[in-house]
């Protein structure tokens, strides 16, 4: 299976990803927020090693279909490394570090938490949701109005939760609110224009709404999932990283247990790091 273009081409983007993976910065005691996305970027790469070495095994039969697959997951392999690379500690020179985009999750989440500020928060979405409107635009608003319903259904979770509990799954929270607003957005700005603006702006809307809210309501970790978040962490760090090309004697790279694994923030980019 060595000499399969397809898992070349997929040896080359799961390489790829290590070496975003090696920039990330380590997790931080008390930074839940943050140790949770650096978790949730090295399961992209644990799925992606996972995939290198089904494909290298011949797990798969090797026909059209397998093929097909083969280059999907590619795709998402070379996808998540994008997202990788945008959650180093400097993504852009004038971008935020990860550190501080969490850091904003933190505070958010806490003051979300807080029972009044919850309801207020929904309150205030549902109001610049408004009524439901006619044609196309009805699509995203339905979507988003389900959304909604759900952060109702959820209120339990967050307003008054232990805020290390609310801060490991707080992002979904914010995502889930800033969402919401940006669909209830666009389909304000489609209500005030008319024409081919308007038509734009539903479509944007209905995209936007699909893309991102159809989702289950974003619920609060537990002391559990915190815990088994740093055995994530662990584990993938200390597994073997896969190389653009095969490894001597036949082995296959991205094994779990490896000795040598280079661990997450070492900054040496193509040598592992998860």
């Amino acid at each position: 299976m060595t000499g399969d273009p397809g898992l070349r081409a997929l040896r080359g983007a799961a390489a790829r990803l290590e070496a975003a993976a090696a920039a990330l910065p380590p997790p931080r005691p008390g930074q839940v927020s943050l140790g949770e996305e650096i978790c949730d970027r090295l399961i992209d790469l644990a799925a992606a090693r996972a995939a290198v070495a089904r494909a290298a095994a011949g797990a798969a039969v090797p026909d059209e279909a397998s093929g097909l697959v083969t280059e999907c997951v590619r795709w998402a392999v070379e996808d998540d490394t994008v997202r990788t690379r945008s959650r180093t500690v400097s993504p852009a020179p004038d971008g935020p570090s990860l550190e501080a985009v969490h850091a904003l999750v933190t505070r958010l989440v806490t003051a979300l938490a807080a029972p009044e500020r919850y309801d207020a928060v929904c309150g205030r979405l549902r109001a610049e949701l408004g009524e439901r409107p006619e044609g196309r635009a009805a699509g995203a608003w339905d979507i988003a109005d389900e959304a909604l319903r759900g952060l109702a259904a959820v209120r339990a979770e967050w307003a008054g939760a232990d805020p290390a509990h609310t801060a490991a799954g707080g992002w979904v929270l914010v995502d889930r609110v800033a969402r919401l607003q940006l669909t209830a957005a666009l389909l304000a700005e489609a209500a005030a224009r008319g024409g081919t603006e308007a038509e734009h702006l539903v479509n944007a809307a209905r995209r936007h709404a699909w893309n991102w809210l159809r989702q289950p309501p974003p619920e609060a970790a537990t002391a559990v999932h915190v815990r088994r978040t740093g055995e994530l962490v662990a584990w993938i760090g200390a597994a073997e990283p896969v190389s653009a090309e095969p490894a001597p004697g036949g082995s296959v790279s991205g094994g779990s247990g490896a000795a040598g694994a280079v661990p997450v923030g070492s900054g040496r980019a193509g040598e592992g790091g998860a």
